[in-house]
């Protein structure tokens, strides 16, 4: 009986990625299987939180001193009280999760963990390849140290340019730790091995996965009506985000439906942010569904979609994307972030060049106007979903992980 101790921000929020499905899936299994979570949103027993009130009200001074000298995941205690857990002491194997979403969890104790324990970290996005941001963008300073930052402004935010010192500090934990590391894209693999940090680890691809059950074509006329959406008209859903820390492409796509040309009623559904769509409504008739909670309406919404629009400009996988694909719409993005490769643009969706809000505009026009062409489009990508992004797959491929780990003597 395997041992498995996840260790992230959260147990309720974000469960397709954040350790609680393979956990559940550990359990059923008849496994043994424990989460550690800064926030606790379950009671159950398999489920703690790290530290008590007195290291988490230090915690939060620390985290307002880390802002104030320009760093993140350095100084907090909290985590510091796994080594005197029995559910750590027992554990086989460690899959760390979100354990820099919040600053909650030290670096430091990467190199103590990983001596201890069998180690997996699932990196999520990039921000360990860097100095102090999440997605670097155009800029390709990580790759040598950073230092003299072009923007300090990117999340995680700071004041000071610190990124040199933080590289280096990243580089100097990583080179002293033995971490296996999970990512859910070639796009992210591929940064990886190019990373004077972390190419050094072994690395490998485990996308990220969904109930096909639950996430699956329904009858568009049904799903359409719930939502007072007529059956002849065109329907374009996207993830809706403004401001100068939103990487979701709203300023290309914004353009590309001024510009579109549409002879028939177009919706608009929108999730995530609402307001902020003014320009829109006078041309399109507007749902905005803010952030869904109930996974049914999701699955409605999305299938009484004909497209939906995705142009990240930066993107680690996007299981927005995989979500729409499994309910068989047809998914528009950006070329240059993991959607290309997620989405296996042109066979199972459209990549069209990053930045490039024309190019947008006419992949949407061409894609509204060809029903063949998005109901191939469709197929392919319901084939897709079923074959790589399945939940069962995604916790197999976690299982049979550990167990190649767990019996490796190294």
């Amino acid at each position: 009986m395997m041992k498995i101790l996840q260790i992230t921000a959260w147990d309720n929020l974000g469960q397709q990625f954040n350790g609680y499905q393979i956990h559940q899936a550990l359990l059923k299994s008849g496994q043994n299987s424990n989460m550690a979570v800064s926030n606790r949103g379950f009671s159950e027993p398999n489920i703690h939180q790290l530290g008590n009130s007195l290291t988490r009200k230090i915690d939060r001074r620390l985290r307002r001193i880390e802002q104030n000298l320009s760093l993140h995941a350095i100084l907090p205690l909290s985590a510091y009280s796994l080594y005197f857990s029995d559910y750590y002491k027992q554990s086989d194997l460690v899959h760390l999760q979100l354990i820099h979403a919040e600053s909650f969890f030290s670096l430091l104790n990467l190199p103590i963990i990983s001596k201890q324990k069998k180690t997996v970290w699932t990196l999520h996005d990039p921000w360990l390849l860097s100095g102090h941001c999440v997605y670097s963008l155009e800029c390709d300073r990580w790759l040598s140290g950073c230092g003299k930052c072009p923007d300090l402004t990117l999340s995680f935010p700071i004041k000071n340019d610190t990124t040199a010192l933080i590289w280096k500090l990243k580089y100097w934990i990583m080179h002293h730790s033995q971490i296996t590391l999970v990512v859910a894209s070639q796009w992210m693999y591929e940064r990886v091995k190019k990373s004077s940090i972390l190419s050094h680890l072994p690395c490998h691809i485990i996308p990220l996965g969904l109930d096909t059950n639950l996430f699956q074509p329904r009858e568009k006329a049904k799903c359409r009506d719930r939502f007072g959406i007529p059956q002849n008209a065109q329907v374009l859903a996207f993830r809706y985000q403004s401001g100068t820390g939103s990487f979701k492409g709203w300023q290309w796509l914004e353009t590309a439906l001024m510009d579109l040309e549409i002879d028939k009623p177009t919706y608009l559904v929108s999730f995530d942010q609402k307001g902020g769509m003014e320009k829109l409504k006078d041309k399109y008739q507007v749902i905005e569904l803010g952030w869904v909670h109930d996974q049914d309406l999701l699955c409605d919404a999305l299938n009484a979609t004909d497209i939906f629009l995705m142009p990240s400009i930066a993107e680690a996988f996007g299981m927005m994307a995989v979500e729409a694909m499994a309910c068989g719409t047809p998914v528009i993005a950006f070329e240059n972030t993991a959607l290309s490769d997620v989405i296996q643009a042109p066979k199972a969706g459209i990549a069209v060049p990053y930045k490039n809000a024309q190019a947008l505009t006419e992949a949407i026009a061409k894609l509204l106007k060809d029903a063949d062409l998005r109901g191939k489009l469709s197929t392919e990508a319901v084939k897709l979903v079923r074959a790589e992004y399945d939940t069962k797959l995604y916790v197999n491929r976690h299982i049979s992980l550990y167990e190649s780990i767990i019996s490796n003597p190294s």
